[in-house]
């Protein structure tokens, strides 16, 4: 169930060849123009386009935008439970003529009449073993009320279902215990009180002060060219952003949260559902306007991430393949990822034509670093490190040490972070060049785990 503030997006596009004589404004011609679905009703199109079944619930009014989008939603196989209010539906409309020159908002805050609280109530009593995840909407937009959202809150306690909101109200207290809160960076902020860099270490901190605001179980922060970061009782999993042409913002976060909603319906691990969103994410991005992400683009997307890792019998192969290339070869645990681990990756791959990172097995990791490591299993760290565009190739070792495997890759440079001494260098007598990247300072796995 998809559960938030609905809204209708609508788009003017034309082309600008002189200014109005009435003002020193442009003078667009419009040459096409198109609606979609926006806010809660786009998170619902995007599950439905990721190959879910949504129902939305929500307010619009009793007017034409309010017709078009109920019309919008049975095309798209939406089940939509719209309930109608005096308020007029929540329309969004942008100019476009090569970038977007104006948005005009039509809205007023919504609210719900004593008689639809009952029929909400009953309605949610209803379907109450249909549903599997609930996604909440929030765009303070007035459709989510501290007494819907009590109302929700405790419907989902007594039938145990998984909550993921993706707020924009402050009082994280009445989101209270979600599985799962997506919030980005200018959201942490504004629950948190406070500025909060757009740092690995800070975000961290900032989140684990906002547990005890709302009780989530689990945070999500999107931060923008920073990636996501997800983070839990006891963990940090780092998330790097797709490399992405950025062509228009909105509706991404709506992304966001219907593919984790989609991934863990389907009995993902939320690991692996953060992953899949950032790929949406990613593609979202690309797009004009709030358009729904196809299942398809992030399948074959993580298709192509999965290209990049070698099987350990293949190695002598790829050695042979790469023959007069400069190949450039660093390893590590690569367990809970932060910007250090970002810059030495990105550094790496400048000393040569390719870099290949060898990762440590999950056997390999609690032999080296305790039976308490690793944290992210190697699933998870090779799909995590797969979507950094400076790796060519990842390999998982299950050796203590990767001197064989440099020796087969026949190795030009390697590299290392600024921890270590050339002298103890594994496979240092193998390569021709031996680089040492400078750490980033305050950073590290050790830190971001005890936080």
């Amino acid at each position: 169930m998809v559960i938030g503030d609905v809204m209708l997006d609508r788009y003017f596009a034309g082309s600008v060849d002189r200014v109005s004589p009435e003002a020193p404004v442009p003078v667009v011609k419009v040459q096409n123009e198109w609606s979609t679905l926006g806010g809660a009703a786009n998170v619902a199109a995007n599950v439905a386009s990721l190959g879910g079944s949504p129902i939305l619930v929500g307010l619009i009014g009793n007017d034409a935008a309010g017709e078009e989008l109920l019309s919008a939603c049975k095309k798209q196989s939406i089940e939509a439970n719209l309930f109608r209010s005096i308020t007029p539906t929540i329309t969004k409309t942008r100019v476009i003529a090569g970038q977007q020159i104006v948005r005009i908002d039509r809205e007023e805050k919504h609210a719900w009449n004593a008689n639809q609280l009952h029929s909400l109530t009953d309605f949610l009593n209803t379907i109450s073993a249909e549903i599997s995840l609930v996604l909440v909407s929030d765009y303070a937009k007035g459709t989510l009320s501290e007494q819907v959202l009590d109302l929700l809150m405790s419907w989902a306690a007594e039938n145990a279902l998984r909550v993921i909101v993706d707020p924009k109200r402050s009082d994280w207290e009445a989101y209270l215990n979600p599985y799962l809160i997506t919030p980005n960076l200018k959201e942490v902020q504004l629950a948190a009180g406070y500025a909060v860099a757009n740092d690995d270490n800070e975000v961290v901190r900032a989140a684990r002060g906002l547990f005890v605001k709302s009780f989530s179980q689990n945070i999500l922060i999107t931060r923008s060219s920073e990636g996501m970061t997800l983070i839990g009782e006891g963990y940090v999993f780092n998330v790097p952003a797709i490399a992405q042409e950025i062509f228009d913002v909105s509706g991404a976060g709506d992304t966001v949260l219907a593919t984790i909603g989609v991934w863990l319906s389907e009995g993902k691990s939320l690991k692996e559902s953060v992953l899949a969103a950032n790929i949406a994410a990613g593609i979202a991005i690309g797009k004009r306007g709030t358009t729904a992400v196809m299942r398809r683009e992030v399948e074959a997307s993580l298709d192509l991430m999965s290209a990049k890792i070698v099987n350990r019998k293949d190695v002598a192969q790829l050695g042979k393949i790469l023959k007069g290339k400069k190949v450039v070869f660093t390893n590590g645990c690569f367990d809970v990822l932060h910007s250090g681990h970002r810059k030495l990756l990105e550094e790496a791959r400048s000393f040569g034509d390719i870099l290949i990172v060898g990762l440590n097995s999950d056997a390999s990791v609690s032999r080296i670093k305790g039976q308490d490591r690793p944290v992210n299993k190697e699933l998870v760290r090779l799909s995590t490190l797969s979507s950094f565009d400076a790796i060519g190739y990842l390999i998982v070792f299950d050796e203590d040490t990767p001197y064989e495997l440099i020796s087969e890759l026949q190795v030009d440079v390697l590299v290392k972070g600024g921890d270590y001494q050339v002298e103890n260098i594994v496979g240092r007598e193998l390569v021709g060049d031996v680089k040492i990247v400078s750490l980033v300072t305050g950073v590290s796995s050790s830190l971001l785990t005890s936080i």
